[in-house]
């Protein structure tokens, strides 16, 4: 990876959108992304949780018309990801798991990660636009009642956090930018 490639992230002031040439996933989808990098992720998690707690009897009843799911499973969901959110922004609280991943990467800038033990280097961000080029195959799942409530929730409240994704774009060697665009090799 070249030298440029840490220079246009280091070199980025406020949010920017980044394109992503051709990410393949691990489903065989390949698309063209936007994303929005360098956002204050503390900020964008405080505002999904005043969101959530802002859900009012009406919301929930849109929610639930949205999902089918009972009225009390919507609201134990809603209890569980208040919680979630609040242990997530305390220190003290946060999950092993949550450790675990921090503890994983190196930030070489804001946007930009690299796995300790793989070398892969992954670009942190929002996404924005998503234009699928080659559809790829995806497992049916069947989700519980509570689980199924907790995704309509997010949905009804658009999160913000549920847009903010870890793309690996490759190794060091595989990257290229031209402009704010990097194209997989």
């Amino acid at each position: 990876m070249s030298k440029a490639f840490f220079d246009k992230f280091e070199g980025l002031k406020g949010c920017k959108f980044v394109g992503i040439k051709g990410y393949s996933n691990k489903h065989g989808e390949v698309a063209d992304l936007t994303i929005l990098t360098n956002f204050n992720v503390r900020n964008a998690k405080e505002k999904d949780l005043n969101t959530l707690k802002s859900l009012d009897d009406k919301d929930l009843r849109a929610i639930q018309k949205e999902c089918d799911v009972d009225l009390d499973v919507i609201k134990t969901a809603l209890a569980e990801l208040i919680d979630s959110g609040e242990k997530n922004l305390n220190e003290e609280t946060k999950t092993t798991a949550s450790k675990a991943q921090e503890d994983a990467y190196i930030y070489l800038t804001n946007s930009v990660k690299m796995n300790k033990d793989s070398m892969d280097v992954f670009i942190v961000g929002q996404r924005h636009t998503k234009k699928v080029i080659v559809e790829g195959t995806y497992p049916i799942v069947k989700s519980r009642p509570k689980t199924i409530a907790k995704k309509a929730i997010k949905k009804h409240c658009n999160l913000s956090m549920e847009r903010y994704r870890s793309y690996k774009v490759g190794s060091l060697e595989s990257i290229q930018i031209t402009g704010d665009t990097i194209q997989m090799k």
